[in-house]
């Protein structure tokens, strides 16, 4: 009797404990343009036991919107982002988004972690972006890296 009341136990908390162990993620569109093809949606990851992870994710003509580490001196290409919105469609500014995201740059022997606030339009050329930093008001064009599917 306790054998069979063990299997039937197990049986109904594998399927709890394995569901618990995945990574589910959880992906929200929070806003959209169809007129410039802006699309952002904020990513929740569940990664038990370790815990959660959030952030957005860019996409411009239904492909992500992955920045070049070069452009900020970063370590790695920027594809996550801390947080981002858009414009609303009345505002002059409706073609581009705002992202903020961290900035990990090596400086004499250390790294140094920034957060960084972006304005980013299209520009006419195939893949590339217009970069307007928030705080300097520098701009720079810089080709849009491709994901590696």
């Amino acid at each position: 009797m306790l054998g069979k009341l063990g299997l039937c136990l197990g049986a109904v908390l594998l399927p709890l404990l394995t569901a618990c162990t995945g990574k589910p993620i959880e992906r929200k569109v929070v806003y959209e343009n169809s007129v410039y093809h802006w699309r952002i949606e904020h990513v929740f990851v569940r990664n038990f036991p370790a815990g959660s992870h959030q952030y957005f994710e860019v996409f411009l003509e239904d492909r992500p919107l992955i920045l070049p580490a070069s452009a900020f001196n970063d370590q790695r290409d920027i594809g996550q982002f801390i947080a981002a919105g858009g414009f609303d469609i009345g505002h002059w500014r409706n073609k581009s988004i705002v992202v903020a995201f961290e900035n990990v740059q090596a400086r004499e022997g250390q790294t140094v972690r920034l957060i960084r606030s972006v304005m980013i339009t299209p520009d006419f050329g195939e893949g590339e972006v217009v970069l307007t930093d928030m705080y300097t008001q520098q701009e720079v064009v810089v080709q849009r890296v491709e994901p590696n599917d």
